[in-house]
C-alpha cells in the first residue's frame, strides 16, 4: 500500500514518474503500527522495484510525525542535502482484525534481526504517561481525550446536555466534508442527534465519547507526499500548477506528562505554535483559508480552534478538509499524510490560498503547525520551537498516595462492550493546586458523573479510590 501510494504520487505530480522514484535520495516512512518492520523503507524500495535511496528513515510515534518529516525534508532540500524525498505511510488494522477473527495468515513482509534498522529520532521522554496515571488505569487515548473533554465542558459552563449537542455538531459538520472526500474510509451522512446519542451502533466508549466521536483505526489505508527542489521540479518536467509549497512550520511538546499540564482544556504548545507560523508567514489567522485540525476525538479539535483563535462551527470555514479520523479514517501515525495530501489537493483546486495543518501525538503532547500554499514564501521556510516559552511555564505537581478532600477537576467513564459502565478515571486538585488521580468502580457513582453537574464539586479520596463526590459545588476551578 505504501509502495502504491508513492506511485500514485509520482503520477500526481504531473511529471516524469519513473524518475520522481528512482532519482530520490531519501524515503522516509511513518512509523507502521498494524505491522512490525525493523526498515520500512527498505521494503517500500523492494515493491517500487528500485534500489533503496541513500537515506532510509522511519519516524518515531506520534500523530505529529507526518509533519515532521516534511518540515525535517524541506530543510534538507533547502539545504542542499537532497534532491527528492519520498515520504509514506500506511496501515491495515482491518485487514489484521479480519484475519484475527478468521484465523487467516497474512502472507506479508517479515524482516529479521539481521536487517539494518531504519534511521529514527526517539522521543524526548521513553515513557507517555506519569505513574500516578497509570496507577488508575489512564493508558489509552480513550481514557485521556475524554478527559480533556470533560474540562472543556466546565471551562464552557455548558451543562452536559448542552455540551453533548455541541460535540455533535462538530463531528456531523466533520462528517458532511467526508462525504465530499472520494478517499474517506467512513462517508456517513450522520446527523449530530444520531453521533451524540447512545444507540443499538452507536454505544458509549469513555464518557462522553460515543462511538462516533472516536476517532476509526480500523482502516486500511495509505498515504504520500512527494518534495523537492523548484529546480528539480523543473528538471522532471512538473507543471508549475502541481506545486505546492510549505510556508512554514513550528514543532514543540507540552509538558509531557499530563499530570503536570496547567489546565487540562488548553494547549500552550498548539497556542505558540500558532503565533510562531503565522509571525514566520506575515499572515493573521483570517488570512488561511483552508483548516485541518487533527481531529483523532472533538476535544484535540476545540483545544486547537481555542489556541489559534478559530470559530469552532463556522460553515464557511469547516476545520477539516478530509472528514476527520471518524469518517475520514484514522490509520495510526499516518492520518497527518492523508490530511497533507487532500489540502495539497485543496490548494491547488484554489491557487494562491493558504492552507493550516495542525497534528498531534500520544495524548495533545507533541504538537506541530504547519502553513501551506501554491504561492511561494516570502522568505526561507524555516521551522521553529517555542518549547524554552512552553517549559517555562507552570506546572502541577502530582498528588501521589494522596487522601483528603479535592476538587472534581475532570473525570471520564470507561464502558464495556455491552455499553455498561465499567470504571470511572478521576481527576482532582488539592487545596495547594496539585493534581489527583482516582478511580471508582461503585455504580451509583458512575451514574451520577454521567447524568449530574459535578465538576468543581468537593470529593473525598482515600488510597486512590473516591471515596464521595459532595452534592455542593465549590467556587474557583472553573
Amino acid at each position: 500500500m505504501m509502495a502504491e501510494s508513492l506511485r500514485r504520487a509520482a503520477d500526481d505530480t504531473g511529471g516524469d514518474q519513473t524518475r520522481v522514484i528512482r532519482e530520490a535520495t531519501g524515503l522516509w516512512t511513518v512509523e507502521t503500527a498494524s505491522w512490525h518492520y525493523r526498515n520500512a523503507p527498505m521494503t517500500v524500495a523492494e515493491f517500487l522495484r528500485i534500489a533503496p535511496p541513500r537515506h532510509l528513515v522511519t519516524s518515531s510515534t506520534g500523530g505529529e510525525q507526518p509533519q515532521a518529516l516534511v518540515s525535517r525534508a524541506a530543510r534538507a532540500i533547502a539545504a542542499g542535502d537532497h534532491d527528492i524525498v519520498l515520504i509514506t505511510g500506511g496501515e491495515t488494522f482491518r485487514s489484521m482484525r479480519s484475519a484475527g477473527s478468521t484465523g487467516v495468515g497474512l502472507p506479508w513482509t517479515e524482516q529479521s534481526d539481521s536487517v539494518p534498522a531504519a534511521e529514527t529520532e526517539p522521543d524526548p521522554h521513553a515513557d507517555a504517561s506519569h505513574a500516578c496515571e497509570l496507577a488508575v488505569g489512564a493508558v489509552l487515548p480513550t481514557d485521556y481525550y475524554p478527559l480533556f473533554e470533560n474540562a472543556l465542558r466546565g471551562a464552557s459552563g455548558r451543562t452536559i446536555a448542552e455540551h453533548q449537542s455541541v460535540l455533535g455538531t462538530l463531528w456531523h459538520n466533520f462528517s458532511s466534508v467526508a462525504q465530499s472526500n472520494p478517499h474517506a474510509w467512513n462517508p456517513i451522512d450522520a446527523s449530530a442527534h444520531q453521533i451524540a446519542t447512545v444507540g443499538v451502533d452507536n454505544r458509549m466508549i469513555s464518557f462522553p465519547y460515543t462511538k462516533l466521536l472516536n476517532s476509526n483505526i480500523w482502516v486500511d489505508m495509505a498515504a504520500a507526499v512527494i518534495l523537492c527542489s523548484v529546480e528539480k521540479a523543473r528538471s522532471l518536467g512538473i507543471p508549475v500548477d502541481r506545486w505546492v509549497f510549505p510556508i512554514a512550520s513550528a514543532q514543540s511538546h507540552d509538558h509531557w506528562f499530563v499530570t503536570e499540564r496547567d489546565e487540562l482544556h488548553r494547549s500552550d504548545a498548539i497556542e505558540l505554535n500558532g503565533r510562531s507560523v503565522l509571525e514566520t508567514a506575515a499572515i493573521d489567522i483570517d488570512d488561511v483559508d483552508h483548516i485541518d485540525l487533527y481531529s483523532c476525538f472533538p476535544s484535540a479539535v476545540q483545544v486547537a480552534a481555542n489556541a489559534l483563535g478559530l470559530p469552532l462551527l463556522d460553515p464557511d470555514r469547516p476545520l477539516t478538509v478530509t472528514g476527520g479520523l471518524t469518517f475520514g479514517g484514522g490509520p495510526g501515525n499516518n492520518y497527518g499524510t492523508h490530511a497533507l495530501a487532500a489540502m495539497t489537493e485543496t490548494l491547488r483546486k484554489e491557487p494562491g490560498s493558504v492552507g493550516l495543518v495542525t497534528s498531534n501525538g500520544m495524548f495533545l503532547t507533541k504538537h506541530a503547525v504547519a502553513l501551506y500554499s501554491t504561492t511561494p514564501p516570502r522568505t526561507e521556510f524555516r521551522v521553529t520551537s517555542p518549547q524554552p516559552g512552553i517549559d517555562a511555564g507552570p506546572r502541577r505537581v502530582p498528588a501521589e498516595y494522596y487522601s483528603g478532600t479535592a476538587q472534581l477537576e475532570t473525570f471520564t467513564v470507561r464502558h464495556d462492550k455491552r455499553g455498561a459502565a465499567e470504571r470511572a478515571i478521576i481527576v482532582g486538585r488539592t487545596a495547594d493546586g496539585a493534581r489527583t488521580w482516582s478511580r471508582s468502580t461503585d455504580q451509583d457513582l458512575m451514574a451520577a458523573l454521567e447524568t449530574e453537574d459535578l465538576l468543581g464539586h468537593s470529593m473525598r479520596v482515600a488510597d486512590g479510590h473516591v471515596e464521595e463526590i459532595s452534592a455542593v459545588s465549590r467556587e474557583g476551578l472553573f
